[in-house]
């Protein structure tokens, strides 16, 4: 695999997707304490990466739900292993 380097705060983003499955743009904003501008970038810097994927749906009334695209899960379980368990409930 190649080696992926990340800001602390993006790696904070993805393991907060991770935990959850997925996440609202707004609420992850809040939870985070982030600026939305600031995840904005991070939000996009990740999706260019092919990290993440970004769904726009009016229909839940949310401007954008984030999700870990499966290279995304696979570099979580690499920094990360302990996220499968997260994930998985175990």
């Amino acid at each position: 695999m190649q080696h992926l380097e990340l800001p602390s705060d993006y790696a904070l983003v993805l393991q907060t997707v991770q935990e959850n499955g997925e996440e609202d743009f707004a609420n992850l904003a809040e939870t985070l304490r982030f600026d939305r501008q600031r995840l904005a970038h991070i939000i996009e810097a990740l999706r260019h990466k092919g990290l993440i994927y970004l769904n726009r749906s009016s229909r839940t009334g949310s401007d954008a739900w984030i999700r870990l695209s499966a290279k995304g899960r696979k570099i979580m379980l690499t920094v990360w292993p302990e996220s499968g368990m997260v994930a998985y409930g175990i």
